[in-house]
């Protein structure tokens, strides 16, 4: 995926371009990492954006308005002043985003980020130093029968931070978030990133176990589940937590749970699913029709943090 963005910008025009609210880097040079809206001016790009600066302005960290732009065309530009043109109506869509992100919340912190590339590609590689990237579930480029567009699947299956796909429900805050925890490794779960999405929302956290459809005997299960969420309790108490032991169906049961939530957070595979599979299905499913927004949770990151914390000298 560097490879593929190093690759994009090489064939664009090197490191990019600066414009008068969007700017091109490599890195973060601030600690904070920030909350990254993807935006190219559609509909359901601005309904995540503007998902993206509340959830900015309740983590107390900066929002990036991120545009991607490439040639569109398979023959290469005829002259410098035409890829410029493009360039500039780029610029024109991120000047946008970034008026209105700051119109919703005039002291919040906002960079605008004008990259080249494919979105995916763009998302990805914001995705390394954020805290969390958001975008809409499909694009300008879709049509409206599409449930989830491609840079939405390929950013939630491969970025390197939670990735939430914002589908506006229209009905008014439910006070819930849900949380899908599989059963037979609930250590690697979406827990933590639940329960302080709760505490930022005064929400109460909605907890489900969801345990293989043919297990008859759930204890044992169940068992490590109620001490996994325990622990997190203790870090928040502030969060009133509800409980759920499953064998039915995950994608029933999670879609369920969305009708009366107002964010569901899932890992991005399950414990049994292929390893060469980025996406499980249940991610793949909720993603394509949950009536919420969906926060995905990379395998990643789970991966990161055990040789981490191996890093770590004794005593």
């Amino acid at each position: 995926m560097a490879l593929a963005i190093a690759e994009e910008q090489d064939k664009y025009g090197g490191e990019g371009h600066r414009g008068k609210q969007g700017e091109e880097v490599a890195m973060q040079t601030d600690d904070a990492r920030p909350v990254v809206a993807g935006y190219d001016g559609s509909k359901a790009s601005q309904q995540a954006l503007r998902w993206a600066v509340n959830e900015a302005r309740m983590r107390f960290i900066p929002l990036v308005v991120c545009h991607a732009w490439q040639w569109p065309y398979p023959m290469p530009p005829v002259s410098d002043e035409a890829l410029e043109a493009v360039r500039l109506m780029g610029q024109h869509v991120l000047d946008m985003g970034v008026n209105l992100a700051r119109g919703l919340a005039p002291r919040l912190e906002v960079q605008g980020r004008l990259v080249t590339g494919s979105s995916a590609v763009v998302l990805v590689g914001e995705s390394s130093t954020a805290d969390l990237v958001a975008v809409g579930p499909r694009g300008a480029g879709g049509f409206p029968e599409l449930q989830l567009g491609s840079t939405a699947a390929q950013l939630a299956a491969h970025a390197y931070c939670p990735v939430a796909v914002v589908r506006e429900s229209g009905r008014p805050a439910a006070g819930r978030v849900v949380v899908g925890v599989e059963g037979a490794d609930p250590e690697r779960s979406g827990l933590g990133m639940a329960f302080e999405e709760a505490k930022l929302r005064h929400a109460v956290l909605t907890a489900i176990c969801l345990c293989p459809e043919d297990l008859d005997d759930t204890r044992q299960l169940a068992t490590r589940f109620y001490s996994t969420v325990s622990v997190w309790e203790e870090k928040y108490p502030q969060v009133t937590v509800e409980t759920m032991v499953e064998t039915r169906p995950h994608t029933t049961v999670l879609h369920g749970a969305a009708d009366h939530a107002d964010l569901v957070v899932i890992n991005d595979r399950g414990h049994d699913d292929p390893a060469e599979l980025p996406l499980g299905p249940t991610a793949q499913s909720l993603l394509r029709g949950a009536s919420c927004p969906v926060t995905v949770i990379p395998s990643r990151m789970f991966a990161m943090s055990s040789r981490s914390a191996s890093r770590v000298p004794p005593g």
